[in-house]
């Protein structure tokens, strides 16, 4: 296991007495990869060559990076806000390419990077942004649904239910559909344990998972109806609103879905935003589409609501 290190050096010289001040243009930060995070984003490059979508300048975020995939892919998040302090009482999770195929979601994640990059100040706040969840899925010359080992990393997860239903549905209900094979076991991918981690880590307020093409927000976790659920319900209400009115739906949980272990499970308000579709050329309209609603959650400080 590996993790990326990083280095950031800013000296400011003061203008001497008689002179005003200099103008010069702020440089902005980059940090150094590492030899595995830089192949990666040669990977990357590439897809977004690809794609136009210009360039997703990996060297000006700091990635953390602990586990790789099962074929030895890099698996990184990055953080905006200090880790370490309690006034972080507000985190957000943002989980983006779960499924490689799903492309518009991906250059989503990168454009919200780059808006919390440029845009916004974390004293109060955590915001965590894992923007390829399954890398091997997203970097094959035709993106799969399936991870590189031909799973179904939002059916994998350990929710109560899987043993007993995860492959009974996936035969019975899904004629055992190649791009929704739940894994051999439950955790059994790297991409899953990897997400589990991030929310056992950070313990978010919430979580944000994007996807496509459904054309929908969808919601699991403590029940809109009782009290413990009214801050989510009011924030699945502004995000809608905040995004043209974008539609609601109540859309079913899954064995071994994250809605299920985070949401049902775990508690924790989920909420999976459901792009109109996967056209690359797309993806400016997406994201002008959904940033005040993206702004407005993070900025919400709904504390999660617990048993």
């Amino acid at each position: 296991m590996h993790s990326s290190s990083w280095a950031q050096s800013e000296t400011l010289t003061p203008s001497a007495p008689e002179s005003p001040p200099a103008v010069t243009e702020a440089k902005e930060v980059t940090y150094p990869l590492t030899p595995e995070i830089s192949s990666y984003c040669k990977e990357l490059n590439k897809k977004f060559t690809a794609y136009k979508w210009g360039d997703p300048a990996c060297e000006k975020y700091k990635w953390n990076h602990v586990r790789n995939s099962n074929l030895g892919t890099p698996l990184i998040w990055t953080v905006f806000g200090e880790e370490d302090t309690a006034a972080a009482e507000n985190t957000t999770l943002f989980l983006c390419g779960v499924h490689g195929d799903e492309i518009t979601p991906v250059k989503f994640c990168w454009d919200l990077l780059e808006e919390l990059r440029k845009n916004h100040e974390f004293k109060d706040k955590l915001v965590v942004v894992a923007p390829l969840v399954a890398p091997d899925s997203f970097f094959k010359p035709h993106p799969t649904r399936t991870n590189g080992r031909g799973v179904d990393v939002n059916r994998n997860f350990p929710t109560k239910d899987w043993k007993a239903d995860a492959h009974r549905k996936w035969k019975d209900n899904l004629g055992k559909d190649k791009r929704k094979f739940p894994g051999p076991h439950a955790a059994s991918e790297q991409e899953t344990i990897f997400q589990m981690n991030l929310i056992l880590r950070y313990k978010p307020n919430k979580v944000i998972s994007v996807h496509a093409p459904l054309t929908i927000l969808d919601y699991d976790g403590p029940s809109l109806s009782i009290e413990k659920g009214k801050s989510a319900k009011v924030l699945l209400e502004q995000m809608s609103e905040k995004s043209s009115g974008y539609k609601i739906s109540n859309y079913p949980i899954f064995p071994g879905s994250l809605g299920n272990w985070s949401g049902k499970e775990k508690h924790i308000p989920t909420y999976t935003l459901e792009l109109p579709n996967t056209n690359p050329a797309e993806t400016n309209r997406f994201w002008s589409l959904f940033k005040d609603s993206m702004v407005y959650a993070i900025e919400n400080k709904m504390k999660p609501p617990v048993d």
